[in-house]
């Protein structure tokens, strides 16, 4: 890489990841950590915090990494990329189960709405997101680290489905589409990755076209607007790990999403 092209990419890395953090931070500061610092959150039970929280300390820490790149600080980059892993594994493993038990409880008693519909969605979304990370994680032990910082890019993109919805249905409430909207919204962010790729090297890495093709066209198809009755089965499956893991999670009905 050329010098020119290496004062680029210090300073785009950065400010993409601070850009894609606090536009997660924004779509839960209103029904989420706003209402927690307020006192006025309801009970919620301890795994929605725990994945609340870790996925807040995620999104910290993916910004403070990629400035630690732009210092050279690589070590210490190296070394809070462990602990990354552990955050991730807290955010999957209590994701499924609130996940879980939340579809189970939607469909014995018929509500809420976000639950029965856009479950696997969600579903969807926490794995695409486990699997962008895992290989991000493999390319950097490989050295490739072009790859690399690109599907850290995919992989902290797709979970802001929820942030952005979150932000829709705080100002609008909620609508069918609300969901599908905040899908869409997210590939803004990997369009930004390709406009820069283009932009500077007239070429785009791979990585981003696989990441549009895994946001918008897989979770198309999980869209209760476009396979109603598949969303049903796959929410029938949820439905049946949360019967089962109930015991560990019970939660509030005040708690919606």
């Amino acid at each position: 890489m050329d010098t020119a092209q290496y004062k680029k990419d210090r300073l785009f890395y950065p400010a993409l990841a601070i850009l894609i953090s606090a536009t997660g931070f924004a779509g839960f500061m209103f029904t989420y950590f706003g209402p927690i610092l307020s006192g006025t959150y309801p009970p919620a039970g301890f795994p929605l915090h725990l994945h609340g929280w870790s996925f807040f300390l995620w999104y910290l820490l993916f910004p403070a990494q990629a400035l630690l790149v732009r210092r050279e600080k690589y070590a210490l980059h190296m070394a809070l990329g462990r602990i990354s892993i552990v955050l991730v594994i807290m955010m999957v493993l209590t994701g499924i189960l609130v996940l879980t038990v939340r579809v189970e409880e939607a469909i014995r008693v018929g509500e809420p709405q976000v639950w029965l519909r856009y479950g696997p969605l969600f579903m969807c979304n926490l794995i695409l997101f486990v699997s962008f990370y895992a290989a991000a994680i493999y390319m950097a032990t490989k050295q490739r680290l072009q790859a690399h910082k690109r599907l850290i890019i995919v992989a902290s993109a797709i979970p802001l489905a929820a942030g952005f919805s979150r932000l829709i249905m705080f100002l609008s409430g909620f609508h069918p589409w609300s969901l599908p909207a905040g899908v869409f919204s997210c590939s803004v962010f990997i369009l930004i990755g390709v406009a820069y790729d283009w932009l500077t090297r007239r070429t785009v890495h791979v990585v981003y076209w696989i990441g549009l093709v895994a946001l918008l066209g897989i979770q198309t198809l999980l869209m209760p607007q476009v396979n109603g009755d598949v969303v049903a089965w796959l929410n029938q499956g949820l439905a049946a790990v949360g019967e089962h893991l109930s015991v560990f999670y019970h939660p509030e009905p005040t708690v919606e999403f």
